[in-house]
């Protein structure tokens, strides 16, 4: 199965740095959803819902404010404003 690596940062430090099978996120144009293989893509990042499946197949959500959206060769990073896993 393939992959994407998904690093998620924010001012108060690292969330996420891992494998996943797919990472939706809300960007100031809509929902965006991230698969293996996408295309290059970078986009601001709105307030809303984050959705990661992991590469085990669990699926966690949080609640995301702003930064900026960034995928390149498999790797996916979340640079957001705020960032919380909402079962935390």
């Amino acid at each position: 199965m393939a992959l994407i690596h998904l690093t998620v940062v924010t001012p108060e430090g690292k969330h996420f740095d891992a494998d996943a099978q797919r990472v939706m996120v809300r960007t100031t144009g809509g929902d965006v959803a991230i698969l293996p293989h996408h295309i290059d893509y970078a986009a601001a990042l709105g307030a809303g819902e984050a959705c990661v499946t992991e590469a085990g197949g669990k699926v966690r959500r949080a609640e995301v404010e702003g930064g900026i959206l960034h995928v390149a060769s498999d790797q996916v990073q979340v640079i957001a404003n705020s960032f919380r896993w909402v079962e935390e």
